[in-house]
Order: C-alpha cells, then sequence, then structure tokens
C-alpha cells in the first residue's frame, strides 16, 4: 500500500476483557523493564524516554499483541521490528518525533483514562509544528499510524502518573 494512503485509525477494545486483565497482571509482575534513553543522547532525566520491555523476549505475548493487531486492523504483518515492546513511562518530557518503521501500532494498556496522557500528531510546517490530532488515553485502546507521522505523548504535569503501552513497530504489512 502506498505509505502516503495510510490514516491513523483508532480501535477502542482492542483486547477482550479477559484477555486485557490477564495482559495487565502479566506486564505488571511478570516481566522485566530496561531503561531506556533517546538514541544519540546522554543519559540524563530530560532524555529519560522510560523502561521497555522488548516484545521478543516473551513470544507468547509477541503472538497475542500480533494476531490481535491483524485481525482488528485487517492487515497481516509480514515483519515486526526487534525493538517493539511494551513501556512503562511517566510523560513529563514533550518529545515528538518520528519512527524509521513503516507503521506503529500503539496499545494503551494501563494507566488513568484521560486526554492528558494520550498521544498527539502534528503537522509539519517550514516554522516548527503545529497540532493535528489528539487521542487521549484510554485502556484497551489502540492507535494505528504511519511511522513518518510526528507523534509523541502528550505532556502529565502531574507527578507519578505513569502509563503501561504497547508499541509494535511494523516494517512490512500488507492490507
Amino acid at each position: 500500500m502506498d505509505d502516503a494512503k495510510i490514516m491513523i485509525r483508532v480501535i477502542d477494545n482492542f483486547f477482550d476483557d479477559d484477555l486485557l486483565k490477564k495482559i495487565q497482571h502479566h506486564i505488571t509482575t511478570n516481566i522485566y523493564y530496561t531503561p531506556r534513553w533517546l538514541d544519540g543522547t546522554e543519559k540524563t532525566k530530560e532524555n529519560y524516554y522510560g523502561d521497555r520491555f522488548i516484545l521478543v523476549e516473551d513470544l507468547k505475548l509477541t503472538k497475542v499483541f500480533v494476531e490481535n493487531a491483524e485481525n482488528k486492523f485487517k492487515i497481516k504483518i509480514k515483519k515486526l521490528n526487534n525493538d517493539s515492546g511494551i513501556d512503562l513511562r511517566n510523560i513529563e518530557h514533550f518529545k515528538p518525533h518520528t519512527d524509521p518503521f513503516k507503521i506503529n501500532i500503539l496499545i494503551m494498556l494501563s494507566g488513568k483514562t484521560s486526554v492528558t496522557n494520550g498521544t498527539v500528531f502534528y503537522h509539519k510546517k517550514t516554522d516548527g509544528c503545529e497540532l493535528d490530532m489528539h487521542v487521549g488515553f484510554r485502556e484497551n485502546r489502540a492507535i494505528m499510524f504511519p511511522s513518518n507521522k510526528i507523534h509523541g505523548p502528550n505532556i502529565e504535569k502531574s507527578k507519578d502518573q505513569s502509563r503501561y503501552t504497547a508499541s509494535l513497530f511494523i516494517d512490512d504489512y500488507e492490507e
């Protein structure tokens, strides 16, 4: 498919309720997260991205995410990037960015339902960026979008406002 035609798509109720509860329990009690910083930067508080668990370290969980993504978004994932993972983050720093993949699927797993800790998308302008779309955080919501679309978490000013999300970075797929 022509990348220019890829749209931002939002799906609520990504998992059935029982599966979501099992995943939430698993990601909060059974897996280990590693601190991450923005690529090519110093390990400072301002460059701290959050903690990530790499999905390929749990193939059963990876399979569940891929199968649900394929069914819900009506795609066939041909190549999932090995950096796909589950992030535990406190949203305190503004970090809009693009990613070097074909598409992203962001799955909101656990956190406070709020517009202030969701995901925002931007239009590129000659003098910077302007807000294009905002998708509030809601557990069990998934967003599929082109990776070259400027995006980032909305900033949450509250301390200890953490959220768990899964990022499926897709290098190749078909509709």
